[in-house]
């Protein structure tokens, strides 16, 4: 990337976190978390989107404060939503964080930075293989092609969950792969959801956040489960 091309890039990031910052305080009245923002920061969003030109003619519609295609029917998030989902979690440098829904690879790398490990999974298996390759540098992340109602029990359970596909109902099962006190963030019913875990059983409490769009949450996978780079 050439001197100009960075200053651009510099100053389209500017603009994605004041984006974020007005979002967040029409949201809560708040600021997202700094190490959040500093994770966006270091993650080139625009690496993450398979379709776009690297070119600096599509880095402002990359970190546009909007959800972008990436192939096979799944979108990238809006820049707000990850920082959001991400603040509302609350992770901690030691957490283990289980993600439902790889997608571009873009979440899993700004959680890699805030965690201490990072098993992410996606039902689409060409989507899945493309972007293992973005993932390779952000070494504490692992993924699996799979059923994401199903989770990732083999290495349950987790402090964090984050689901990034909407539900009309509460994925108990992925409930029951939390701590006890660990929080769960997931689109439901078109709502976000925060979901603490207060007992074994499993007992829970759901807080209703933001209203949110985003693709279906869909059982099955497209081909043969394969554990992938773990």
């Amino acid at each position: 990337m050439n001197t100009k091309t960075e200053a651009d890039l510099s100053l389209i990031r500017k603009q994605m976190f004041k984006d974020i910052s007005l979002h967040s305080q029409r949201a809560d009245g708040r600021e997202i978390d700094s190490r959040v923002l500093f994770a966006m920061n270091r993650t080139p969003r625009h690496e993450f989107i398979e379709h776009s030109a690297k070119s600096v003619e599509c880095l402002p519609i990359d970190y546009a404060d909007r959800a972008r295609p990436i192939g096979f029917g799944q979108t990238i998030s809006q820049p707000f939503i990850v920082a959001y989902m991400s603040d509302k979690l609350d992770i901690k440098e030691s957490h283990r964080v289980l993600e439902i829904g790889t997608g571009s690879g873009y979440q899993a790398a700004v959680l890699s930075q805030l965690c201490s490990k990072v098993f992410t999974v996606e039902r689409i298996e060409p989507l899945l293989r493309n972007t293992l390759p973005r993932l390779t540098k952000y070494t504490n992340v692992v993924g699996k092609l799979g059923d994401g109602h199903d989770g990732w029990q083999e290495n349950a359970p987790y402090d964090r969950i984050m689901v990034t596909a909407m539900t009309n109902s509460l994925p108990l099962g992925l409930v029951k792969q939390l701590k006890v006190t660990g929080k769960m963030i997931l689109p439901l019913n078109g709502h976000l959801c925060l979901v603490t875990k207060t007992g074994p059983r499993p007992t829970f409490e759901t807080k209703a956040l933001i209203g949110v769009s985003f693709v279906p949450l869909v059982e099955g996978i497209s081909a043969r489960l394969t554990p992938i780079n773990e």
